[in-house]
């Protein structure tokens, strides 16, 4: 790893300290629940990246609005049920020492037609 040598060595984004500079590129994994919430799998998935020895891990399609969902088992941060289902996936990467933050999207006319209401 003399290539690079600052690759696993501690890093700073802003106010944020991350382990290493290992970043995992955001990935919709579609293993949400029917109501865009985390599912055990979810949780699963991102905390064994965690653990595999990532720095930072980017939620892929993160949608703000929970009637519009990008495609079937993608995730949302629309409601106050959406907090608590999303602490509990960032309390599984925290667990294995790495930070993760949500790619934030509204998927607009392009939103999966079973959940539109255009």
């Amino acid at each position: 790893m003399n290539a690079f040598p600052h690759l696993l060595q501690p890093g700073r984004i802003g106010g944020m300290s991350v382990r290493n500079r290992l970043v995992m590129s955001p990935m919709e994994t579609m293993y949400g629940t029917p109501d865009g919430l985390p599912s055990p799998r979810t949780r699963n998935y991102f905390a064994a990246r965690a653990k595999g020895g990532v720095g930072l891990i980017t939620l892929g399609a993160t949608g703000i609005d929970h009637r519009h969902l990008e495609t079937p088992g993608s995730l949302h941060l629309g409601t106050d049920e959406s907090v608590g289902a999303h602490r509990a996936l960032v309390e599984a990467v925290h667990e294995h020492g790495a930070k993760i933050q949500p790619q934030i999207v509204h998927a607009g006319p392009t939103a999966w037609a079973q959940t539109s209401t255009a």
